[in-house]
């Protein structure tokens, strides 16, 4: 069954540009925002510039050498994939605290974080179960025996607490199952639920919502017996809202979402990196302050300008216009992946391309939201751009799989 990971002899490398120089435009503006913010006349690993450099030649190894990674051995190992990362994962509730969460697992002086890999993992779990049930187009026991399944890992890592990774686990799960040809009435009922938990924030938007969910419910024509279960369950959900508030979410991440729906209750708290951030974004109108004339930036009123925020780093000394680069570009990479992945008849192929690609445009489409205030501070950093080192790892191997799934199956 297993024939091993690697392929030296067969396997095909070829450069995808269409979704190459996308990436490439990423990691360069990011290194040009890094020189900005970092101190370059201090040539040690304690300048984030000269760290991140040496991740990108990390990157670029880790990139060439998943060209060769034989794609039918991710498909053999995909159901133990999903019980290591189990394992790994609930490892991390006997690890230390770090900086208030047990997200790390320690061993002497490394640590590593079985979340960040674990991406990798889960996008090939989540591959295998719904590409393995293609023409699954109703409600089924196997269906929510899959959905169940996929839930598991990013609850795990809620508990930790770790949100920002947890949503990135499920932004993967809609699209893979819309490309395993769910029927869309099924996606809807799938995540409606999420939506009662919200709506109840205001009872006309609760009420709104339920008048639309009634509306839907009537067009899509389900069973009775689903249309009773699906209308109780957003019922007793947005009933439950309260609980879940209380005893799911943690103090700080209830204070992200309040900032997020008025980032003035605490400007100088939990609010503080939204207003400083949208300041950043204001203040470098359409063409930017100047590479390292950033005010926000270099007096140190924007917090976490080397990660989650250094977008806005980039808005003000580069200003709008490459944000809106880095929206086309995105939007360029995602396109092309999709539209090789169509092309693809291989179905766990095809789906793990869309799972891989997925999951780097929900990382930038998140954190771009999130430095604009149009989404919750969640703490995930922008793909190729943002510092870090673990995560651009995870994304450099990514984009391996990617570009070796299209030269390999096409």
């Amino acid at each position: 069954m297993f024939k091993g990971l690697f392929d030296f002899k067969t396997q095909k490398f070829h450069i995808r540009w269409s979704i190459i120089a996308p990436v490439l435009f990423f990691i360069l503006i990011g290194l040009l925002s890094l020189s900005s913010t970092s101190d370059l006349s201090n040539v040690t690993l304690s300048s984030t510039f000269y760290k991140q450099c040496i991740w990108f030649l990390i990157g670029i190894i880790a990139f060439i050498i998943s060209q060769f990674i034989r794609i039918q051995f991710l498909y053999d190992c995909s159901y133990i994939f999903y019980f290591f990362l189990i394992f790994l994962i609930s490892l991390t509730m006997f690890a230390p605290e770090i900086k208030g969460a047990k997200s790390w697992l320690v061993f002497g002086p490394i640590y590593f974080q079985p979340s960040e890999l674990g991406k990798i993992f889960y996008v090939c779990c989540m591959a295998r179960f719904f590409s393995d049930n293609y023409s699954k187009n109703d409600f089924s026991i196997y269906l929510f025996i899959i959905l169940i399944l996929s839930l598991i890992p990013p609850l795990l890592i809620i508990q930790q607490p770790d949100l920002g990774t947890a949503i990135s686990y499920l932004c993967v799960i809609l699209p893979i199952l819309y490309w395993s040809n769910t029927r869309a009435y099924i996606i809807f009922f799938i995540v409606s639920p999420i939506f009662s938990i919200f709506a109840t924030y205001q009872l006309w938007v609760f009420y709104l919502w339920m008048f639309l969910f009634f509306i839907i419910l009537i067009v899509s024509r389900p069973k009775i017996s689903i249309a009773i279960y699906n209308f109780i369950l957003n019922i007793a959900c947005a009933i439950s809202a309260p609980y879940i508030w209380n005893n799911f979410l943690e103090p700080h991440q209830q204070d992200r979402i309040r900032t997020f729906l008025n980032p003035m209750l605490d400007p100088l708290g939990s609010g503080y990196q939204v207003i400083q951030s949208m300041i950043s974004i204001g203040s470098g109108g359409f063409w930017g302050k100047g590479l390292g004339n950033g005010t926000q930036t270099h007096l140190k009123f924007l917090p976490v300008r080397d990660s989650d925020f250094i977008m806005s780093v980039m808005a003000e000394e580069m200003g709008f216009k490459v944000i809106f680069l880095i929206v086309l570009f995105i939007s360029f990479f995602i396109y092309w992946s999709f539209i090789y992945a169509y092309k693809i008849e291989n179905r766990y192929v095809s789906t793990l391309i869309v799972g891989c690609a997925t999951l780097i445009y929900a990382h930038m489409i998140i954190n771009l939201g999130m430095i604009s205030g149009l989404l919750p501070v969640t703490g995930l950093p922008a793909p190729f751009i943002s510092y870090g080192g673990s995560f651009f790892l995870t994304c450099s191997i990514m984009l391996g799989i990617i570009n070796n799934a299209i030269n390999n199956n096409l």
